[in-house]
């Protein structure tokens, strides 16, 4: 009785592992028929392949970039190994190694262990909104930071020739004797260059507020071709943000008043039907995410 209830549990085991076997090899190449091994082998062996190829990459981008890698704990290291052993994606294997390269440059000092959780947690998709985020953020603070550089460069010179402008006006206008009664159209034309340039003058002089309020700007998500469960899970990790604005929509409630003979109506606004408008925003830890995930190219 007892060999019977082992020879049919031996049965179903074996059935079982064929199942699992024949299944498997429709989701890995090459299959396990091919390999001659068994399924845990091959999936070790797969792992240990990746692993390698990240490793080799990372050396290969160190080289390119003059990076001088330095010794990381195990703690660090080992996530990185771990989950990149798992990744089947190439644009991802590359972020792999980038980010191996980048926590091993002695000359930043990044030893933060949350970053191999962060990209082992998001897809190819999710991650190039995010690049795509970055590098057009990264385009404006460059043209901002070189229109900066141009004003303070050209301040004291742009200035002068507006006030230039405005004296050169202003003695044209004494010129005018509008004692005929009526307004000049000359002298009309000569205040409005005047009000023009005074404009000039005013915006000139606050563009410096200006373009730094623009270098501290969010960078906002484009959430047309994002799904709702993708910026839930950029939300989960901290890599963008959300900012509701609330508004309401006014609405008029006419109360008729009943002491008053012509039937007049005393109006009463009520502000009702509570809307919401919801951006996404890149936060400055996706920011440095991303920046980690990006090949540190050396500038000729």
């Amino acid at each position: 009785m007892s060999d019977n209830k082992i020879n049919i549990t031996s049965s179903l085991l074996e059935k079982g592992v064929d199942i699992a076997k024949d299944f498997v090899d429709k989701l890995i190449i090459p299959s396990v028929e091919e390999t001659g091994l068994l399924l845990k082998d091959q999936i070790s062996l797969w792992r240990f392949k990746n692993q390698i190829k990240t490793l080799v990459k990372a050396k290969e981008i160190c080289a390119k970039n003059n990076i001088s890698p330095k010794q990381i704990s195990l703690k660090l290291l080992c996530p990185i190994l771990e989950y990149s052993s798992l990744e089947e994606d190439d644009f991802l294997t590359d972020k792999w190694a980038i980010l191996l390269s980048n926590l091993v440059d002695s000359e930043q000092n990044i030893q933060n262990h949350v970053f191999p959780y962060i990209l082992s947690q998001i897809s190819t998709k999710e991650f190039q909104i995010l690049e795509n985020v970055f590098d057009e953020k990264d385009n404006r603070l460059s043209k901002i930071t070189e229109e900066l550089n141009h004003y303070y460069k050209n301040r004291e010179k742009i200035e002068q020739e507006l006030k230039k402008e405005l004296n050169d006006i202003d003695r044209k206008i004494i010129m005018f004797d509008d004692n005929d009664g009526y307004i000049n159209y000359e002298l009309t034309k000569l205040y409005r260059e005047k009000s023009a340039i005074n404009s000039r003058l005013n915006v000139y002089k606050h563009k410096e507020t200006l373009l730094k309020f623009s270098l501290d700007k969010l960078e906002t998500i484009p959430t047309g071709s994002v799904e709702k469960f993708e910026l839930s899970n950029l939300l989960r990790l901290g890599l963008i943000k959300e900012e509701k604005e609330f508004y309401a929509n006014s609405q008029t409630l006419k109360i008729p008043n009943e002491r008053d003979e012509y039937e007049t109506h005393t109006t009463v606004d009520l502000e009702i039907d509570v809307h919401s408008d919801i951006d996404y925003y890149l936060t400055e830890f996706g920011e440095l995410f991303i920046k980690l995930c990006k090949e540190k190219l050396q500038v000729i």
